[in-house]
Formats: C-alpha cells, sequence, structure tokens
C-alpha cells in the first residue's frame, strides 16, 4: 500500500511539473519557455551544454551510486542503482528529491554502527534538497529561473563534494 501511494504522489508531482514546463507552448506563448531561453545561445552551444551536463550528471549518479554501495544493506534507505532515475526525464525531477533524501537517511542509520561517520554531522539533506529545488525553480523563463539555474548548479557541486568526502571516509582512502 505505501509504495502503491509513494508511485502516485511521484506521478502526480510529476504531472504537475510537466504541466507547468509545457504551458507557455499550450498557452501559446513559446518564447517565455525554459527552451526558448536555453536555445537563444543557438542549437550548437545548447547541445554541448546539454551534453555536458548529462555527463556531469552521470559522474555525479557514479559518486551517489558509491556512497549506497559503501553502506550496509541493512542501513540503505535505498538500492545503489535507484540514483540512476536521475535520467528518467521527466520523472527525475520530483525523483531526485526521493534521492537525495534516501541517500542522507542511509548515511545516517550507517552512522549509527559505523565509527568512520561519527564525526560527520551533515549528510547533504539540506544542500540535496536545496538543488532539488532549485531545478525545478529554474523552469521560470526570466531572471528568477536563471539565478535559481546557478544556485542550483552551487548546490549540487557542494552536495557532489561533500558526499565524495563521506565516501573517502566510508572507503578508508
Amino acid at each position: 500500500m505505501r509504495t502503491a501511494q509513494n508511485v502516485l504522489v511521484r506521478l502526480i508531482l510529476t504531472a504537475l511539473l510537466v504541466a507547468w514546463v509545457i504551458y507557455p507552448y499550450i498557452n501559446n506563448t513559446p518564447d517565455e519557455s525554459i527552451l526558448a531561453e536555453i536555445f537563444h545561445l543557438g542549437i550548437l552551444p545548447s547541445i554541448l551544454i546539454m551534453g555536458s551536463f548529462f555527463i556531469m550528471v552521470a559522474f555525479y549518479c557514479r559518486t551517489l551510486q558509491k556512497t549506497l554501495t559503501l553502506i550496509k544493506p541493512e542501513n540503505r534507505k535505498a538500492t545503489p542503482k535507484s540514483v540512476w532515475y536521475m535520467f528518467a526525464l521527466p520523472f527525475n525531477f520530483v525523483e531526485d528529491f526521493f534521492i537525495v533524501i534516501n541517500v542522507a537517511n542511509s548515511l545516517d542509520a550507517e552512522k549509527k554502527s559505523n565509527p568512520k561517520l561519527q564525526t560527520v554531522s551533515d549528510f547533504g539533506m539540506v544542500s540535496g534538497i536545496g538543488w532539488s529545488i532549485a531545478q525545478i525553480l529554474s523552469f521560470i523563463p526570466n531572471m528568477v529561473g536563471q539565478i535559481a539555474g546557478l544556485v542550483g548548479m552551487i548546490l549540487v557541486i557542494y552536495h557532489w563534494v561533500k558526499i565524495a568526502k563521506i565516501n573517502k571516509l566510508l572507503s578508508g582512502e
């Protein structure tokens, strides 16, 4: 029952987000869409930016997957492979919240039995949720969206570095 509710909540939130993103096209104002802003740069630069972004996301997912792999199975709130849902467009925008929450909660559970984590007080919950929120706000097609996109990039890099440091603690490197 809980799993069905979880899936339903994720689907509803994703549907609302998709409606928000496609609204400018339905309302005949495509110039106010996030894609219009991206493509003002031109096709080739836009493709390079988006390609670079997806490569970065792949490396970030690898870091998160390593984290969950280093955590004892009984302390994991999600499987290591589940972090790759970040590529499941358009569901990823909602799923990202669950991924960062599951990683932080898994680390918190691991801390109770793993002395390597005793000195760590922050497992990236705030920065992870922060970049997830900023990512969604970046769909606002004006300066607010652009600032949110920049804030999101800063927060995801901060979160990534924090998790990579925790991985070093867990692996004994």
